[in-house]
């Protein structure tokens, strides 16, 4: 499992890579509570800035202060160490990005060089807290690459799957299944047991989704129909760009009675919201979803 304090690192940074707010003010008074200290907070909204941008940064910090503020604190975390640019660094990696130097030289000097070897945090803290933050903001790559560096920097296998099933609370079930089976082909491909669930990588995720996700919530047709719950599913995960998600619950929502028409109508009418890329990716994917299934695709009018 993970500890109290773990909870609160990660959650954290999540809420602050989500640009949620209130849920980011809510756990900084909890992970003060739970023994995480002014610095630690402050080195958590700096390492997670560079994965999710720096607006999520500013907007950290001034929770951050608020709350400080308001438990009378002081305004300005008393242990944090001044920036300290790493001299001839070795560098993470010294071929990446040779179209755009300026990135390549902040990934390895200023990301790797000098904000992962800051004290305030451990490796293995911000290990978790980066793993946390690529699965909830659904990169992949990110999760891929971090979850070896994360087993590196001590992070158990059972710890990364408590990460996976904690995450899916703050960003949602689709980035919990995504991140399980990308973190799977990891510990597949380092050698690493697992058992013969549908995510071996995150046991506990299976009996989540299957007890909490569909057989309660889904099965509470009074209050929601399938139909329905089918529409706001498919419209969440279009908006979110989760692909594989999106797949699933197209075909899910085909089976509970929607139309093919009723289904490219609500991609055109999320589109307006999410943005064109969100929807050209839906189209195509539910072009494929009917090809698969035989069906002709709506009528043009």
């Amino acid at each position: 499992g993970l500890s109290a304090r773990d909870r609160s690192m990660i959650t954290v940074a999540v809420n602050q890579a989500l640009y949620a707010t209130y849920e980011l003010r809510l756990h900084m008074e909890r992970a003060l509570d739970n023994g995480i200290t002014q610095d630690e907070i402050a080195e958590i909204i700096a390492h997670t800035l560079w994965y999710s941008g720096f607006p999520t940064g500013v907007n950290a910090a001034r929770v951050a202060a608020e709350v400080f503020a308001e438990r009378g604190l002081p305004a300005s975390p008393p242990n944090t160490s001044d920036r300290q640019a790493p001299t001839n660094p070795e560098l993470e990696f010294p071929g990446a990005y040779n179209q755009t130097p300026y990135l390549r030289d902040l990934l390895n000097q200023v990301l790797y060089a000098e904000t992962w070897t800051r004290e305030e945090l451990s490796p293995r803290d911000r290990s978790m807290i980066t793993v946390a933050v690529g699965i909830a903001l659904y990169a992949s790559s990110e999760v891929r690459y971090h979850v070896g560096r994360a087993l590196d920097n001590g992070v158990t296998q059972e710890e990364i799957g408590e990460v996976i099933t904690h995450v899916a609370f703050y960003s949602g079930f689709p980035t919990a299944v995504n991140a399980a089976r990308v973190i799977a082909g990891v510990f597949e491909s380092k050698g690493l047991p697992m058992g013969d669930g549908r995510f071996p990588a995150a046991p506990y995720l299976d009996e989540l989704i299957t007890g909490l996700v569909f057989e309660e919530t889904w099965g509470r047709e009074q209050q929601l129909s399938a139909r329905d719950r089918s529409l706001a599913t498919i419209a969440v995960t279009l908006s979110n760009y989760q692909t594989d998600q999106l797949r699933v619950h197209l075909n899910r929502g085909l089976d509970n009675g929607l139309t093919t028409e009723e289904i490219s109508e609500l991609i055109a009418q999320v589109t307006l919201y999410a943005g064109f890329p969100y929807g050209v990716n839906a189209s195509r994917t539910f072009a494929e979803v009917l090809q698969e299934r035989g069906m002709p695709l709506p009528d043009q009018d």
